[in-house]
């Protein structure tokens, strides 16, 4: 089971099942932090930044960005070298170009590289065939405006799961449909002028065919999202989102039965978040009638992840901290509330059984093990200054890494079992350690020890199958069901976070930050790992009294508080009633005002008093709705 490292000397590909104990050297030779070492199975090339490589579907090929273009390795041959593709746009005036990025069709037979783009060089994005004849044989150019390096924006081109259709997204034309490889002229389009992004879904056996999610953002209509059929190219659903929304992603789930639809805005219209509002939906591809999952007044949506072989979904939802909720991917309706949690990502495991928790980010790091099959907590841990983290292939190891750009000090990565037990961790520190600044000429740089970009599992695929397993039952008690609550804060799994000589001081709340706080007690069934919570000194007679006064003055606070509102909802509801009493006599006199233009001949009526007219019915309705207020 083979995972990456991609490092600033090189692309490191080590065995996470093959572990030895005893050997001596640093991250090149796969020796970790405790001592025992990981075997390196290759070693390849460096790639210039972290997106510069990418796997097959089947993990069967390797790409890796190089000075020349972009190099194939066979990984079922000891990561030799199958291809070797040159860049097509040479530098320009000093600004250096070549490929950035790349991606690799379903079936392994091309590939699309992403170039930096140039106004003298407009065509960024190619396409490069993998087999035949034609192999390492450019087939199409098109462009990708504005891409200069990193994470691609949007990948223009993409193909089904079969590979017989091709679509390309064309800014002003809409998707370009080709279903005769790229020799033919003969191509269909979707007409999403406008569209921005779009997410193939996987094949709808039941309706034997593959959908399109195409997002249009807000110009002068609402943003929205559209699905099409790509058999028959016709529209099946569309959804307006609310207005002012940004951006969107869009999720399959794993047969292509149904959608979900995350829209972001920077506006929170509800005043309670400075980070905007999210709102997701659900949607079948041939349903007519979107349903609302989450709003502006259910908090911010964390994150959310489809079951990988079941039809459900699970979202963390609302400030920390937050509702994890699991959900009925049939219906969108909620399953169940595991738990409130200081959490922020989802992992599902390859089978869909167990499902990481985590908090990272601005969050400590705490890390869950869920077991999806019983509906209970395997495991918790901390893991700090986490990144990137995944399942690997055998839906047992999960993997979790520190990498630049996103930090640039303590790169590492770390190996647990879905147990909890820390495997082994890999920390990347340079062998020589610079000065900490230096002058450019431009003033004084601080330099960083930035060595590791990116961390991925090899894709399963072939004759390297794993088969799905239940979790081994606890060793002492039970475990619980749901998710932990979110005051225990479990131990730290893994070393603390980067700090400068001088700096060891610090607070219980910068201790917590590090992961190195421990758990404030044992929970059953779990290993605590040994540690024991601080004992705390007891309090004076002054420091009891003091807390008892400040609780009687919050309560007395409060009591005032509820009070004021009380009258305030009082004065507002008479304020109301006011309100509607002026307008139903409003309303009423333009009612007579119409009785007596309805009195006239037929012939003395005149334009305006026919427009007067269209707005009786409503006009009734909302004297009855009116009447009925006054009389509650």
């Amino acid at each position: 089971m083979e995972f990456i490292a991609v490092t600033k000397d090189g692309i490191y590909v080590m065995d996470a099942e093959d572990v030895t104990q005893g050997k001596e050297g640093t991250y090149k030779d796969g020796v970790t932090a405790e001592g025992s070492c990981v075997r390196v199975v290759a070693k390849l090339p460096s790639s210039p930044n972290a997106f510069g490589h990418c796997w097959s579907r089947d993990g069967e090929l390797l790409a890796s960005v190089c000075e020349e273009g972009i190099r194939l390795y066979d990984c079922n041959k000891g990561y030799t070298t199958a291809f070797t593709i040159d860049r097509v746009a040479p530098d320009v005036g000093g600004r250096s170009g070549g490929v950035r990025n790349a991606s690799i069709s379903p079936l392994n037979t091309h590939i699309v590289t992403y170039e930096k783009w140039d106004p003298q060089y407009l065509d960024n994005v190619h396409v490069w065939c993998l087999e035949g004849e034609q192999a390492g044989k450019r087939l199409y150019s098109t462009t990708l405006k504005g891409y200069t390096s990193g994470a691609l924006p949007l990948h223009v081109i993409k193909w089904t799961a079969d590979e017989a259709m091709c679509l390309e997204m064309m800014p002003g034309k809409g998707l370009i449909i080709r279903e005769n490889g790229f020799d033919k002229e003969e191509t269909r389009i979707i007409p999403e002028k406008s569209a921005t992004n779009f997410e193939l879904s996987p094949l709808n056996v039941a309706k034997s065919t593959t959908y399109v999610a195409t997002f249009q953002p807000e110009s002068s209509s609402v943003a929205r999202v559209a699905v099409y059929d790509l058999t028959t190219g016709a529209k099946t659903a569309e959804l307006h989102l609310p207005g002012k929304v940004k951006d969107c992603s869009i999720m399959w789930n794993f047969d292509g039965t149904a959608i979900l639809v995350l829209a972001t805005s920077d506006v929170d219209e509800t005043g309670c978040s400075y980070f905007g509002t999210s709102y997701l939906f659900w949607l079948k591809p041939d349903s007519k009638v979107p349903v609302a999952v989450y709003g502006a007044k259910d908090g911010t949506v964390q994150d959310i992840a489809w079951s990988p072989t079941a039809n459900e979904f699970m979202a963390i939802v609302g400030a920390p901290p937050s509702s994890v909720v699991l959900h009925d991917g049939k219906t969108s309706k909620a399953v169940s509330t595991l738990g409130r949690v200081r959490r922020n990502t989802l992992r599902w495991n390859p089978f869909g059984r167990f499902c990481a928790v985590g908090g990272f980010g601005t969050l400590a790091g705490d890390l869950d093990f869920f077991d999806r099959s019983k509906e209970e907590t395997i495991a918790s841990l901390r893991a700090p200054l986490t990144v990137g983290c995944t399942f690997g292939p055998d839906g047992r190891q999960f993997l979790t890494c520190t990498v630049a750009p996103r930090m640039n000090e303590g790169n590492q990565i770390s190996m647990f079992k879905y147990t909890g037990e820390l495997l082994f961790r890999i920390d990347y520190v340079p062998e020589v350690v610079e000065a900490r600044h230096e002058d450019t000429g431009a003033g004084a740089r601080t330099k960083t020890q930035a060595l590791l970009y990116a961390a991925s599992w090899r894709p399963l695929g072939g004759e390297r199958k794993y088969e799905d397993r239940a979790a081994s039952p606890p060793k002492v008690g039970k475990r619980k069901k749901g998710l932990p609550d979110a005051s225990v804060v479990p131990a730290s799994s893994t070393a603390g976070a980067y700090r400068p000589k001088g700096a060891e001081g610090g607070n219980s709340v910068a201790s917590m930050m590090r992961g190195e706080l421990p758990s404030d007690s044992a929970r059953p069934g779990w290993d605590s790992g040994g540690s024991q919570a601080p004992t705390l000194a007891p309090m004076e007679e002054w420091e009891i009294r003091k807390i008892q006064q400040d609780a009687q003055k919050a309560e007395k606070k409060a009591e005032k508080e509820k009070k004021e509102s009380e009258i305030q909802a009082r004065k507002d509801l008479e304020k109301t009633g006011l309100k509607d009493h002026k307008k139903l006599a409003e309303c009423k006199e333009k009612l007579k005002e119409m009785d007596a233009i309805k009195e006239k001949d037929w012939d003395e009526l005149t334009e305006d008093d026919e427009a007067a007219l269209e707005g009786e019915v409503e006009l009734r309705a909302v004297i009855a709705e009116l009447e009925k207020k006054c009389k509650d």
